[in-house]
């Protein structure tokens, strides 16, 4: 038997691998900047007009991962940004669910995910996080609502309306059991 074949093709995958290394390096740090300006734009749509913010790590059993308290120019608290990351049909949907003082819905902002082009990609239209804003309390979704804890489902693309309900109702649940 040659060991010809299997020194090249070690070869091979020992340049591909450091090519690959190179490659995760390199574009590391230029990711984290841009999802970081994309969080604070977010955060500025979410609570206009702040001027700091601190952030807290979530360890618990949900798709709650940070808290970041934001707070105006005299460091009084404007409201709470949760930031959350449920399994949509596509994968993980980063979402971020604002909340005022009193518990009220301030909106949702979808910061990144892999829903399908046209169906759950529809998570991002501003009539579907619209539908969030001055609601308070766990909510669900309706093919016709007619309650203030119902919100209206995309049709063909419950999977990923039921993801961020996951991450707005996970948030409620957070902010009822710890910040009121």
């Amino acid at each position: 038997m040659s060991l010809k074949p299997v020194i090249a093709l070690f070869m091979f995958c020992l340049v591909s691998g450091g090519i690959i290394a190179a490659v995760y390096t390199i574009t590391l740090e230029p990711i984290r900047e841009q999802t970081s300006r994309r969080e604070h734009e977010a955060i500025e749509l979410l609570i206009p007009g702040f001027a700091d913010f601190s952030y807290e790590y979530i360890d618990e059993d949900s798709v709650l991962t940070r808290i970041s308290t934001v707070y105006d120019a005299g460091g009084s608290t404007l409201g709470y940004i949760f930031f959350a990351s449920p399994g949509g049909y596509g994968g993980r949907i980063d979402m971020m669910v604002a909340f005022d003082i009193s518990g009220e819905i301030l909106g949702i902002r979808i910061i990144n995910h892999t829903e399908t082009p046209g169906l759950g990609s529809q998570i991002t239209a501003d009539w579907f996080t619209g539908q969030f804003m001055g609601r308070s309390g766990v909510l669900q979704w309706s093919r016709n609502p007619q309650t203030s804890q119902e919100v209206d489902v995309i049709a063909h693309s419950t999977i990923s309306v039921n993801a961020v309900l996951r991450g707005v109702n996970d948030a409620v649940e957070y902010f009822e059991r710890n910040l009121r």
